[in-house]
């Protein structure tokens, strides 16, 4: 199977890595974390956090999902759930 390119992803896949960035938006904003904060806390860049909280759709890495669900002292599994 070929890697996924942005121009690739269906509606249903870029709302699903847009609520991804709600949620990490929603977690790091009701625990007094900057983007910054975040980004040093999960070891990524800014732009990454950045770009993941953006109306945009970016996507991720499990690796990285994993990190900013540490950084936020959630499970992984809260960041995917859109209930």
């Amino acid at each position: 199977m070929p890697p996924i390119n942005k121009k690739s992803y269906t509606k249903e896949e870029k709302q699903f890595l847009k609520n991804i960035g709600f949620k990490i938006q929603f977690f790091r904003k009701q625990r007094g974390l900057s983007q910054n904060e975040l980004a040093e806390k999960a070891d990524l860049s800014y732009t990454t956090i950045s770009h993941l909280e953006s109306t945009s759709v970016y996507g991720l890495s499990v690796i990285a999902l994993y990190r900013i669900a540490k950084a936020l002292d959630v499970d992984p599994s809260q960041l995917l759930v859109f209930k």
